[in-house]
């Protein structure tokens, strides 16, 4: 599993309009999301905004964090649609 990629925080504010999710991102931040991007060849990146546990009043209520999964190579999908179609064929019945 790749390590975790922690950049920046957000807090919800509530406004005459709403809420608003307000994201914060340094240079540093915006710098380990590029330095990820180019590492694994990447032409865009997906972030997760993440609840705190204990979120402290007047602070960041949330955190970030760049989402680094990667589909499994061996996982093989054409098993499951030949598994579906199979099924398609017969009458229905699991036996």
């Amino acid at each position: 599993m790749a390590d975790k990629i922690y950049c920046g925080n957000a807090k919800i504010r509530t406004t005459q309009f709403g809420d608003v999710t307000q994201l914060s991102l340094s240079t540093d931040d915006i710098n380990k999301i590029v330095g990820h991007m180019k590492s694994e060849k990447l032409t865009w990146v997906n972030i997760n905004v993440k609840e705190k546990r204990e979120p402290v009043q007047g602070k960041p209520t949330h955190y970030l964090e760049v989402d680094t999964w990667k589909p499994d190579p061996n996982y093989k999908q054409d098993e499951g649609v030949k598994l579906n179609s199979q099924e398609a064929e017969g009458d229905g019945l699991p036996f």
